[in-house]
């Protein structure tokens, strides 16, 4: 294919002189991963932006009316909306909320794999709880849908205390 070192040899190689068409992808993932370090806040903020719109994409696929067409009824600025609430709220409230982890989850093996399984379900836990938040706040059905739910859970709740308070009388008659 391409000569490696870029002189005779029936051509150039586009990659620069120096690097091999196989080592290119090496040496771009590490130049990423430099500036990445670099920039902690867009390291943090443009995955949670695309897993927040991910997530809305998911929601609205699984959720969808199946007798209409799907170009119908997607809620594009929702999506959107999505998309700006993981960039600008929760990337940096989990970017803060990780440096926390760092200090306070076994600061002395930060990096094990203990360490870090539980940076990362914690991480998730909280990414969770703001995407629901978010989710409430612009999704109208999804909101009255959540209402129904708690109400009907208040309902089997006092039910249940109901039961148990007759048993306990019945107990102590």
């Amino acid at each position: 294919m391409f000569p490696s070192g870029g002189g005779s040899g029936g051509g150039t190689n586009p990659w620069g002189k120096n690097l091999s068409l196989r080592r290119k992808p090496a040496v771009l993932a590490i130049r990423l991963s430099r500036e990445l370090q670099r920039r902690p806040l867009l390291a943090k903020c443009v995955p949670t932006a695309v897993g927040f719109a991910f997530g809305d994409c998911l929601t609205q696929f699984m959720n969808r009316d199946r007798s209409r067409t799907l170009r119908e009824q997607w809620s594009f600025s929702r999506t959107g909306s999505m998309l700006c609430i993981g960039a600008l709220c929760a990337g940096p409230i989990l970017l803060s909320f990780n440096r926390w982890m760092d200090l306070a989850v076994m600061p002395s093996a930060g990096s094990s794999p203990v360490a870090v399984a539980v940076k990362f379900l914690l991480d998730q836990v909280v990414g969770c709880f703001i995407w629901q938040a978010a989710y409430l706040s612009i999704n109208p059905s999804y909101r009255q849908s959540a209402i129904a739910l708690l109400e009907s859970s208040s309902m089997q709740i006092e039910e249940h205390r109901r039961g148990l308070q007759r048993h306990a009388q019945h107990a102590l008659a």
